[in-house]
């Protein structure tokens, strides 16, 4: 500041003037930010809880509304992973070796898939930050979704209706599970034109689908009664249990320009409490969550109560379901294997207690429905 004039201080950029200068530019620069989605380009669809603001066609609606919300995510706040690389089992010390960015150690878990005989593993930490990848396995083009906040997932094909799709995140839940939303070759077209809305105009083309469900449940393909075609042989695993059972299996890289990515997201934290952020109809009752493996082995071996997210797998044979869960079949497994029949047909986990991880097939070795799961979701 100057010496005061008539009394009053003036302001001077030497003597403090920049500061306000630079707010200023600060603010124009966010205000140009802000409305540079109006005036240039559309801005992502989708706000708040309320699904009528993400874009989508609810009609006919064929769950029940109030267990469909909006996570406070815009639609497509996650890209899908469209056919990542790949890299065999074997090559991933060589892998971390060279690269800053260690893809997978022993103890991470992993998405593990077998399609005609061909083996393929996902980073969990790459499917947090995607939840979607539409890949190729085994000649057969799939879907392979994940949900954080159930801790469920879900394989298929991606031929449906007779049409082939490609799935992408809506940033809606049912029943606080992922909600994807399909786009066709047309739509696709229409989306990557330039003119303003036209992302919006393929989204309100498309049908939403929720994963565990495995069923549309709202738009044109909800209409026709159209279904998901989950594949067998998927499970939630350890990256030791998954090489040793599949040695010649591939491993998804992910997208290198968001490797830095991959290890942010974590949902350690959310695993460790009782707390469902999102309505879930028939909700269990909460009861206090283990905060290690151990104590998760001694309240299976004290006969507790299963906890909201108690890590399960469910195990399907026709019409026949046993859910069991991770902690169970680690504590009553015999040399490493856990034993157990669904609708006459027997199965076996391999079982792993640091940490705690499974890994089901059925035992005439074809192929065997697996659905891995947190217990709230479907309890």
């Amino acid at each position: 500041m100057t010496a005061p004039r008539n009394g009053f201080p003036t302001l001077t950029f030497r003597g403090g003037g920049w500061v306000i200068v630079a707010a200023a530019v600060l603010l124009l620069a966010f205000l140009a930010w802000a409305l540079s989605g109006v005036f240039l380009a559309e801005r992502p669809g989708g706000r708040g809880t309320d699904p009528a603001n993400y874009g989508f066609v609810l009609e006919p609606l064929l769950v029940d509304r109030a267990m469909l919300v909006g996570s406070g995510n815009s639609r497509d706040f996650l890209a899908p992973l469209d056919r990542p690389a790949a890299i065999r089992g074997s090559e991933v010390l060589r892998w971390n070796q060279e690269h800053r960015m260690k893809l997978l150690v022993s103890t991470d878990r992993v998405a593990g898939i077998v399609v005609n005989g061909e083996a393929r593993a996902y980073p969990l930490a790459i499917l947090n930050a995607h939840e979607v990848v539409n890949d190729v396995v085994g000649g057969v083009p799939v879907a392979i979704t994940y949900s954080p906040l159930t801790d469920s997932l879900v394989a298929f094909d991606r031929r449906v209706g007779g049409r082939e799709r490609t799935f992408r995140v809506s940033g809606l839940l049912s029943n606080a599970n992922l909600v994807m939303y399909d786009v066709v070759e047309e739509a696709q077209a229409v989306a990557g034109t330039a003119t303003p809305g036209a992302a919006a105009a393929a989204a309100a083309g498309s049908s939403l689908w929720s994963q565990l469900e495995m069923r549309a449940i709202a738009g044109p393909a909800a209409a026709e009664g159209l279904s998901l075609t989950a594949l067998p042989d998927t499970n939630i695993t350890s990256w030791r249990l998954w090489l040793a059972a599949w040695p010649d299996t591939q491993v998804a890289t992910g997208d290198p320009s968001q490797s830095s990515r991959y290890k942010e997201f974590s949902y350690a934290r959310y695993f460790l409490t009782p707390r469902v952020e999102y309505p879930v109809k028939d909700l269990v009752p909460a009861v206090p969550e283990p905060q290690t493996p151990n104590a998760a082995l001694e309240a299976v071996r004290a006969g507790g109560p299963r906890s909201r997210k108690t890590a399960v797998v469910e195990v399907r044979e026709g019409d026949d379901r046993t859910v069991l869960s991770v902690a169970e079949m680690v504590a009553g497994a015999t040399n490493g294997i856990y034993r157990f029949e669904v609708g006459s047909r027997q199965f076996e986990a391999t079982v792993q207690d640091a940490p705690l991880a499974v890994l089901v097939r059925a035992a005439d070795g074809k192929p065997a429905m697996v659905v891995a799961r947190l217990w709230f979701a479907g309890g």
